[in-house]
């Protein structure tokens, strides 16, 4: 995160949209802040939708550092509320990502950022898919006739496994600024790349996700479940 300042606050554009990308990553620091506090006290739902605004915001700072000729214009655009978070991504699909590399296995950044936005977008409402991050799955009571699943409903009813998989998608937005910082500052910081390049290892072979073919929208169900004995994922 400190790399990630050093570089918005050091962009060469004019002074209207010069800070945008520093205020999107003060925002991003705040809503991570808030949400693992959230996330701590059983709020799951108000952490994810939190971490939702998170994606967003990332593409505002790549904006700033990707050095364009139509960066300024974009922002502007931006701005004056013209720019939509869809159209932005797409443009950075078409004029930045190709650079990036693969994303978190050998798929394309593209391939990456796209699915994991796109599925972590209905959060940016309150419906009944994140209403469901309320509740506390117990697990599946053993019996011999039909298996039932135990939920919880209480306020702030909290859930290890939400908690879990929250830390999780913070983990991959960690990751994904860390990339924009190695792709687009160009700094030569083998240490530190090779460092981030664990991470992304790391991070592609939890057992809540499944490889190459994550399939990025039941990434985000509110409930998971071993469907051979009941348990829950902890």
């Amino acid at each position: 995160m400190r790399r990630v300042a050093g570089a918005v606050t050091d962009i060469a554009l004019s002074l209207q949209v010069k800070n945008l990308p520093m205020q999107a990553h003060w925002f991003i620091l705040d809503s991570l802040l808030l949400a693992n506090r959230a996330n701590r006290e059983g709020m799951h739902a108000n952490a994810l939708a939190l971490t939702r605004q998170c994606v967003e915001a990332i593409s505002v700072i790549e904006l700033g550092l990707c050095g364009h000729k139509d960066s300024e214009a974009l922002l502007m655009k931006w701005e004056a509320d013209e720019l939509t978070p869809g159209a932005l991504r797409k443009w950075l699909s078409e004029n930045v990502w190709p650079i990036y590399g693969s994303g978190l296995w050998s798929e394309p950044w593209a391939e990456f950022m796209s699915k994991f936005a796109r599925a972590i977008q209905p959060y940016a409402h309150y419906c009944s898919q994140l209403a469901k991050w309320q509740l506390r799955l117990h697990g599946e009571l053993k019996s011999e006739s039909t298996p039932t699943l135990l939920i919880e409903y209480s306020p702030h009813a909290y859930d290890p496994q939400k908690a879990t998989r929250i830390t999780l998608f913070h983990a991959i937005i960690t990751f994904a600024l860390a990339r924009v910082w190695i792709t687009q500052t160009r700094q030569k910081d083998a240490e530190f790349a090779s460092l981030i390049n664990r991470l992304r290892i790391a991070l592609g072979q939890s057992k809540y996700l499944d490889g190459h073919q994550t399939d990025w929208d039941q990434q985000f169900w509110a409930f998971i479940w071993s469907r051979q004995d009941g348990t829950i994922l902890e």
